[in-house]
């Protein structure tokens, strides 16, 4: 049983599958135009899972070290911008040449 899970990690995980979904309601919107209550339902879902995708980046995608939000380029990057700690493991990450 693992005792300590990274929240960043899990943010991570999350914001992906969030992203995922909204660029599916967001498609399927688009392709609905003939008939308004379904491209009402998929742009409200549109709406509220984007709501959700900036709940979890604030609230999860945080630096283990120093705290600091990271809202772009979550999904890319492995350091903190602002301490250079992993934002995996929370270790001091070294400069390299």
């Amino acid at each position: 049983m693992n005792t300590y899970i990274n929240s960043f990690v899990r943010g991570r995980e999350l914001l992906k599958k969030l992203l995922v979904g909204d660029m599916f309601t967001a498609i399927a919107a688009a392709f609905t135009r003939s008939n308004p209550m379904v491209m009402g339902a998929f742009s409200i879902a549109t709406i509220l899972l984007f709501i959700a995708i900036i709940y979890v980046d604030i609230k999860y995608c945080r630096c283990p070290n120093c705290g600091k939000v990271i809202l772009l380029g979550v999904l890319a990057i492995n350091t903190c911008p602002r301490c250079k700690h992993s934002l995996t493991t929370g270790k001091k990450v070294k400069k390299g040449k």
